[in-house]
């Protein structure tokens, strides 16, 4: 996926109903999470997470389709219908182990979204059930896709929601959730994310543009009773900082999937610790987004990404180079190195 460029995106979060407004709320720091119609079992207080108002909220696949749609809408909505139909749809989802996932999950979506898009999906259109990392598995795809002219654009989304009865309830029940009796926990959200990838250099204009990529797994998961030094994340991040020939110090901010629970806030400060060798210029950034949008599992590297280059772009980001770095609880762990390239069309 190295070479491959950012070129529009599109979000559907708590905070906004499409990219510029999420993003200009994210960067306010306004808070989508809220109190909601859940409870908490040990003190019956309402939960408190961060719903999408949508028009009429439902749990469903349906309503998965509408979080969807419309960020992969704005992302194609320079092109014709024809292009568009032509552009394949990779998208992340829920993992086939969590909890009060919707059965039909993974034969509905698909269909779903395609009719609130209005055309035909491209044939090599499919979903990657991972949690937070399928989509940097899509991403991988997506770059054989565009290798092999297959395509010249694809779209890579994310959609995601922890506000289901059955979901929150385990959430719950393995003390994962904020709430007043338990600091190491996370406010559950729900979003939709997608950017479309091209070749770098091929949009004439400023592009932000994977330069690294990295994976690995982590044996010492956070349900795991093994000693936790964040073996995978320290592997994968170190790989990414190798394919794009640069150093931990030459990193200006870190965009991540931190969440609240003190396991990936330790394993973000064991990578930092070391890999952060030399001498660095400026402060190590930590951008963490889920604290304003909630828990949106497989919609945040889309989410991650889209900040990026939203701040790449605006230049309101604290320097030229990211690292983005996103795990999953099955272990999965992914990093990449992200940077802005001014390329012309010859």
């Amino acid at each position: 996926m190295i070479g491959l460029a950012i070129q529009r995106f599109g979000l559907v979060t708590g905070l906004g109903f499409n990219a510029p407004a999420s993003l200009a709320a994210l960067r306010a720091g306004i808070s989508a999470v809220r109190r909601t119609n859940w409870l908490d079992h040990e003190t019956g207080e309402p939960l408190r997470g961060a719903i999408v108002p949508l028009p009429q909220w439902w749990e469903g696949i349906g309503k998965l389709a509408d979080l969807a749609a419309p960020a992969i809408n704005e992302c194609l909505s320079t092109l014709t219908p024809g292009r568009a139909a032509r552009t394949p749809i990779l998208i992340g989802v829920a993992a086939a182990q969590r909890p009060g996932r919707f059965p039909n999950l993974d034969a509905q979506l698909l269909p779903e979204i395609q009719a609130r898009l209005g055309w035909p999906m491209h044939p090599a259109s499919r979903l990657f059930a991972a949690d937070q990392t399928g989509c940097f598995h899509a991403l991988q795809v997506a770059a054989a896709l565009i290798d092999m002219g297959h395509a010249e654009h694809v779209v890579v989304a994310g959609v995601d929601s922890l506000l289901q009865h059955d979901t929150l309830d385990v959430l719950q029940q393995h003390r994962r959730l904020m709430t007043g009796s338990n600091s190491n926990g996370f406010f559950p959200g729900e979003a939709g994310g997608a950017v479309l990838v091209g070749r770098k250099g091929t949009s004439g204009a400023s592009e932000l543009c994977i330069l690294g990529a990295g994976d690995a797994v982590e044996s010492a998961r956070i349900d795991s009773d093994e000693p936790f030094r964040a073996q995978g994340m320290t592997q994968a991040v170190k790989t990414a900082l190798a394919s794009a020939g640069v150093g931990l110090k030459d990193i200006a901010y870190r965009l991540t999937d931190l969440s609240g629970e003190h396991y990936k806030f330790k394993e973000a400060a064991f990578v930092a610790g070391r890999l952060n060798g030399g001498v660095r210029t400026m402060p190590l950034d930590l951008w963490h987004p889920i604290e304003y949008l909630g828990e949106i599992g497989a919609a945040i590297l889309p989410c991650l990404l889209a900040q990026a280059a939203h701040a790449a772009v605006y230049r309101y980001a604290p320097g030229a180079l990211a690292l983005c770095h996103i795990g999953s609880d099955a272990g999965e762990r992914a990093a990449l190195v992200l940077g802005l390239q001014t390329t012309q069309v010859h």
